[in-house]
């Protein structure tokens, strides 16, 4: 009986592998990044990685506005940045995880430095992109689609000359061929929510 129990703990422990495992660097949108997962707090958190690797810290955001949060692992590969629900901020309870290291996977491919073509891949549909040269420029609009409610990604032009026709606080397609035309790719940080 022992030798049985034994063997369907191992069992267990082995398909529940990667759910706790801290080197996992996977993210599963809706579900995870790493070990983190939505409604999960500070404390929470610090049981999975280690109290040293999580630092509380006010992070920047659009505007000069700034946010209550901690950096995950700083100044290393597997850096992130989570924002607490701002209705919460007592109970850092994790709202949105910015991807900063590169050491980070998603399950869907997405990654900094896609193009749009690429992206519209993931999503399943086209998409919308905020006109650039303002706080919120190069924002994307996922409405309808795979990516929508689930990431915030930000793209940047590949040229320096940028058509006014392109600037400022509109919604362009991701079809446009005149935004096609400037090349934009993902912006380094993306932001994943966990709500």
């Amino acid at each position: 009986m022992t030798r049985l129990l034994a063997s369907l703990l191992f069992f267990t422990a082995v398909l529940h592998a990667d759910e706790f495992d801290p080197a996992d660097n996977t993210i599963v949108l809706g579900k995870r990044v790493g070990l983190i997962k939505p409604n999960m707090t500070a404390t929470d958190i610090e049981r999975a990685y280690g109290k040293k690797n999580l630092k509380m810290e006010q992070l920047p955001g659009p505007e000069g506005e700034t946010f209550a949060g901690a950096k995950l692992f700083e100044g290393t590969d597997r850096e992130l940045e989570i924002v607490w629900d701002p209705e919460n901020e007592d109970k850092k309870i994790v709202f949105d995880v910015r991807i900063i290291g590169t050491a980070w996977k998603f399950e869907n491919g997405l990654k900094a430095g896609m193009t749009i073509e690429e992206v519209e891949k993931i999503n399943g549909r086209p998409f919308k992109i905020a006109g650039f040269s303002w706080d919120y420029g190069g924002y994307a609009n996922f409405e309808g689609g795979k990516l929508e409610g689930k990431v915030s990604i930000r793209f940047n032009p590949s040229t320096e000359e940028i058509p006014d026709y392109l600037q400022g606080d509109k919604q362009l397609s991701s079809t446009d061929k005149k935004l096609r035309a400037v090349k934009p790719t993902v912006e380094e940080m993306i932001t994943v929510f966990m709500r």
